[in-house]
Parts: structure tokens; C-alpha cells; sequence
């Protein structure tokens, strides 16, 4: 399967719940080191902002044509202004984001200096929400209910996913995808999620067993598999690519297309985005986790945080195609 239903993919709507975030970068270059301390000296030629974790996910599912809604947490202050412009501009669905004054919006700014990233600062604050604000975050959510496609739950341990929101999300959309892109230290709140998609390193953390061959690699899979009653789990294995997991047993190896590696950051949320969608759009999990995995391969030839568009994932597909190999099953 090499090429795209893009009618369909434009006819669907994907929610995006989870912990937003303004992406801020600082671009330069480095001639010499401070005199201060034994550190670099950027000087710095040019600043940019993008929407960043599940804003970015956000990002990248209308970069694919599809519609999207985002229900998140912002702080109200410039910063979250910036971010809510920078969505607006995409035309993504904004009527789920509550705006809480006690917390910051989550920012990340990294300094990148020849393509490298040098540091990364952030400004956040990860307490649980206020109840009043979950509430109001949870009509939100609620309100969404027939109205969309599939669901993706972006959890990067900020305060706004929590055990009760995530049992409730998976019963509220019962009968379409619920991915999950998962916070380690959570791992037992996700039970019940259609797929969810950690990399190899944190999907052994979750698991307690480190993943160094084949044998690892089933043995954390089949655990995770078993302890949250998945329909499918995709493990990211970084320049190895991908292995996916389906309830009845089966394993797929998918490799990696990149053709060059700059920068992975993003890439996580660009595999869940372009899974979720393929999902959404009646796609089956290998045809889904292989087209995401196209999609990775494109953005981290890339510096920084950027989607992938669907011209660029329609040339690659119609250039490369997908290769999923079966290994058990």
C-alpha cells in the first residue's frame, strides 16, 4: 500500500487531550567559549516559536488535511496569547482549552546552534489541576462525544492527565481509537487505550526490563500487552524503527526510512498524530504504524520542531513505500 486515501483523511476529525506547550527556539551559531565558564557562547541570528507537545500533535494532524479539536490547559499570560495564535492561524478548534491563571503555560525553549541543540530551558509547573479547572476541562471533553474520529491522549506528566480523566475519556469514546503517547511514571493508568505508543526506552522503564535485543524487545512488548489490555502497542526502536504488537499476537518489524538524522525532537508526537489519523481513517494497524513511521522518517531530517504535511508523506510513500515485515504470528 503505497499511496494515501487523502479524501478520507481530509473527512475526519481527531481529538487531541493533553498537556500544551509553546516551543520556543533561539537559532545561532558557536565561535568561541565563555570566559565565565567553560560553556559555549551562542550568538544568536534568529528566534522562532511553534506550537509544541500536544499542540504540536495538534499541528501535525492538520498538516495531514484532517480536522482537529484540542482540549488542554493554559496559562493566562502572553505566552499562552502566543500560543493561542500561533493555533488559531492553523485553524485548529480551540473550544476545549481552559485557561487557568495559576499555572504558567508550559513553555520549552531550546538553544540550537549549527543544527545542534546546545540547551533546553523550561517553564512549567506540574501540579495536578485545580478541581475546578479539571471540571471545566472535562465539559469540554464531554461535549466532544459523537463528534469525532479517534482520540489521542498526550500525556507529558504536566498535571492535566490524570487516572480519572483517562478511565473516563476510554469509556466516553468507547468504539473508536484511543491512542495514548505515555508518561512512564503512569503507566498503569492507560488500561483499557486502543494502542499506545512509548519509544524503547521508556516502554522498558514502564516495564522494568531494559531492551537491548529481540528477546527483550517480546518480552516487554507481550508484558505491557497483557498488563493494560491493549488492541496494540507500537514500541519506536529509534534508528531501528518500529515494532507493533496486536492483541491476538502478532508482531510486526517495521524499519526505519529515514534517509538522513538531524533532530528527533517532535518525533514522537508526529508518529502518534499520523497513527491516530490513519486510524481514524479507516486504515488497519500495520497500513497505520507503517505510514507513521514514514512520517518520523521525514521529520527527523529535519532541525526543530516541525510537522510533517501530507504532500511531503504522499511523495515519500509514491518514492519509498512502506515495509512491514510479520515476525511472529
Amino acid at each position: 500500500m503505497n499511496t494515501l486515501n487523502e479524501e478520507k483523511v481530509k473527512s475526519i476529525k481527531i481529538l487531541v487531550i493533553g498537556d500544551v506547550m509553546l516551543d520556543k527556539h533561539l537559532w545561532g551559531e558557536v565561535e568561541r567559549i565563555s570566559p565565565e565558564a567553560p560553556v559555549p557562547v551562542v550568538d544568536v541570528l534568529r528566534e522562532s516559536a511553534v506550537p509544541g507537545g500536544a499542540s504540536n500533535v495538534a499541528h501535525n494532524i492538520v498538516s495531514l488535511g484532517a480536522g482537529v479539536s484540542l482540549c488542554g490547559v493554559t496559562g493566562d499570560d502572553e505566552d499562552g496569547r502566543i500560543l493561542n495564535s500561533l493555533l488559531n492561524e492553523l485553524k485548529i478548534d480551540l473550544s476545549g482549552v481552559v485557561k487557568d491563571a495559576g499555572r504558567p503555560t508550559t513553555v520549552k525553549t531550546r538553544v540550537i546552534a549549527h543544527n545542534q541543540q546546545i540547551v533546553r530551558i523550561d517553564k512549567e509547573k506540574r501540579d495536578p489541576l485545580p478541581l475546578s479547572v479539571a471540571g471545566r476541562l472535562w465539559e469540554k471533553i464531554e461535549a466532544m462525544k459523537g463528534r469525532v474520529d479517534a482520540v489521542i491522549i498526550e500525556d507529558y506528566g504536566k498535571g492535566v492527565i490524570t487516572s480519572e480523566l483517562i478511565k473516563k475519556t476510554i469509556q466516553l469514546f468507547d468504539g473508536i481509537p484511543v491512542a495514548v503517547d505515555p508518561k512512564e511514571s503512569h503507566y498503569d493508568m492507560y488500561k483499557g487505550a486502543t494502542v499506545m505508543t512509548p519509544n524503547h526506552h521508556e516502554a522498558g522503564r514502564m516495564f522494568g526490563h531494559r531492551i537491548e535485543d529481540r528477546r527483550d524487545l517480546f518480552f516487554v512488548g507481550d508484558g505491557i500487552m497483557k498488563d493494560l489490555n491493549l488492541q496494540a502497542l507500537m514500541i519506536t526502536l529509534g534508528k531501528d524503527g518500529m515494532s507493533l504488537f496486536l492483541k491476538n499476537g502478532d508482531v510486526y518489524l517495521i524499519p526505519t526510512v529515514a534517509r538522513e538524522e538531524y533532530d528527533v525532537t517532535g518525533a514522537g508526537d508526529t508518529v502518534i498524530a499520523v497513527l491516530s489519523t490513519m486510524l481514524g481513517a479507516g486504515y488497519d494497524f500495520p497500513e497505520a504504524a507503517a505510514i507513521s513511521n514514514v512520517a518520523a522518517g521525514i521529520v527527523v531530517e529535519k532541525p526543530g520542531v516541525v510537522p510533517v504535511h501530507i504532500s511531503e508523506l504522499r511523495e515519500r510513500l509514491k518514492d519509498d513505500g512502506i515495509s512491514v515485515q510479520k515476525v511472529r504470528g
